[in-house]
């Protein structure tokens, strides 16, 4: 526990350093620019949303966005719901096993990979999942303890807890598999033993499930009318012949979250022992997570077929619940990547992230078991803690260091030529913006191509129209010899009034609003 408390102390005074190098990230200064654009100057048009509509995410920064502080509440709000979620984790582990095993069970969430934390910490990336999930894990302890409970609270929870993940549901739908498909599974079992007192649990559940699902299609309806709208969907399900490729993205996946990635991401020293130590761990973890698992299901199983010998009590009952739900909280959306991820070329760890929590809510429970475990369970996380403060330390959680050097060069040259609005691929507009303080406000743009033969476009995904309504003043074009949605300046622009070459980025002054000059956005 002195490895995660020296990773803690370096987490928190690294942390205003970490937040300021994630906002070069489009993904999270977009999730920062497009609520302060709409709470500030309206939508002007539908607005996109990306693939994942984050409806959570986006109502809080709007319910903020006039508060004097909102900037450090939006970049800090995510590291506190990721820091929250391993306190709930923590809370149920508290209930079935012990402080020590519940004081583990946080520091196993909280002490997560650097290259996690880029997603953990970060708005508009299923941040919204995690803390959901352990919060219906909460829920399936409340109802499979076997208490008197009075009668409005028998209706009242199940009923606010269904519009809570409806709400969620419509959010990201990942909740489906993280959350309530785990749930369902649970209550399934629990049916199963038909007994008197697994009736209210599986009522219970039943009503939240039968509750969330028509809140969320409301709720996506309501957004849907207000003007919001999502990208198409870039799933894809694998072929017979992709399935071993995306087996190997999975696992390298896996290995980014359990801190695997050492060596053979960024070499140093130690760090190739350090990587393959903590793949060791991280599989030896995920094979007793199925073994427990499994276990957990015969007992419920064996229980209902001889229910007249064999009982669980109460106590028992809840443990093997928590287990089943946090197993399949990490089986389902790592099999759903598996059959039905985003193509064979990216790993996309969030969408089974839930794979970290699962990790601390089940392991620490053997340690009202077995001596062994007291033993070999700490000494593995000490493992995958030292990776997390070596990676920590070294920076791994860096985003773009190229841009944020050339972002003082940008504003004085905007400054000097008078012009503070300006264009830029996606990859650059967002974070400019934000990370300047509005200095310079660069908004995204994609090349195009119509009818009209229109050569630059608004948008690309999450973007504002507002963004793009001409004004009267000088504009200039940002543009990288490199890039991939903006490579050189379109000759049906005019003129520029001065061109700036710095790296391989071209800056383009223009004495008029390029957005005269735009295409259609290219999805409606």
């Amino acid at each position: 526990m002195a490895i995660a408390a020296a990773y803690v102390v370096v987490f928190v005074l690294s942390l205003s350093h970490n937040l300021t190098r994630l906002a070069w990230n489009p993904s999270v200064s977009s999730a920062f620019t497009m609520p302060e654009t709409l709470a500030r100057t309206g939508m002007g048009g539908p607005t996109a949303m990306g693939s994942t509509p984050q409806w959570v995410s986006l109502w809080f920064g709007l319910l903020t966005a006039t508060l004097p502080l909102h900037r450090p509440l939006w970049e800090v709000a995510p590291t506190l719901l990721f820091v929250g979620t391993s306190l709930i984790v923590g809370w149920t582990v508290r209930q079935l096993a012990g402080r020590r095993a519940a004081i583990l069970a946080v520091a196993i969430g909280v002490v997560a990979s650097p290259l996690a934390l880029t997603f953990f910490m970060a708005p508009f990336s299923h941040n919204t999942i995690y803390p959901c999930t352990a919060l219906l894990d909460v829920y399936l302890i409340w109802l499979a303890r076997a208490r008197p409970r009075r009668r409005l609270a028998a209706i009242v929870v199940p009923v606010l807890l269904g519009i809570v993940v409806g709400t969620c549901l419509s959010s990201d739908t990942l909740l489906a598999v993280t959350a309530m498909a785990p749930l369902g599974l649970a209550a399934l079992l629990a049916a199963s033993r038909r007994e008197r007192s697994s009736v209210p649990l599986v009522l219970s559940v039943l009503a939240t499930i039968v509750i969330a699902i028509p809140v969320a299609k409301v709720t996506t309806s309501i957004m849907t009318s207000a003007g919001y709208f999502t990208l198409p969907s870039p799933i894809t399900i694998a072929s017979i012949g992709e399935l071993p490729a995306r087996a190997q993205l999975l696992f390298k996946g896996l290995q980014i979250l359990f801190n695997g990635y050492l060596g053979f991401e960024k070499p140093g020293v130690l760090h190739t022992e350090l990587g393959i130590a903590c793949d060791i761990v991280m599989s030896a973890a995920l094979v007793a997570l199925l073994v427990i698992g499994a276990r957990a299901v015969s007992r419920l199983i064996v229980a209902a077929a001889r229910r007249d010998t064999v009982r669980q009590d109460s106590g028992e009952l809840t443990r093997s619940l928590h287990i089943v739900y946090w197993v399949s909280a990490a089986v389902l959306p790592a099999g759903a990547f598996w059959v039905a991820g985003e193509g064979a070329t990216t790993t996309h760890e969030s969408y089974y992230a839930t794979a970290i929590f699962a990790v601390a809510a089940v392991l620490p429970l053997l340690f009202s078991d077995s001596r062994v475990a007291r033993v070999l369970i700490p000494a593995g996380a000490s493992v995958v803690f030292a990776a997390s403060l070596v990676g920590l330390k070294d920076n791994y959680i860096n985003i773009s260091t190229r841009l944020a050097r050339s972002a003082p060069l940008i504003a004085k040259i905007a400054a000097a030529n008078h012009v503070q609005a300006g264009y830029a691929n996606w990859e650059d507009a967002s974070p400019l913006t934000w990370s300047s303080h509005y200095r310079v406000t660069v908004r995204p743009i994609v090349e195009c191509e119509f009818e009209e033969h229109e050569d630059i476009c608004p948008g690309f995904q999450a973007y504002v129209p507002s963004w793009y309504v001409p004004r009267q003043r000088r504009t200039f074009l940002l543009v990288e010899a490199n890039g991939v949605d903006l490579s050189a300046a379109p000759a049906s622009l005019g003129k520029p009034l001065a061109v700036y070459k710095f790296g391989p980025m071209k800056m383009y002054i223009y004495p008029y609003d390029i957005a005269t000059r735009f295409g259609p956005p290219t999805i409606q």
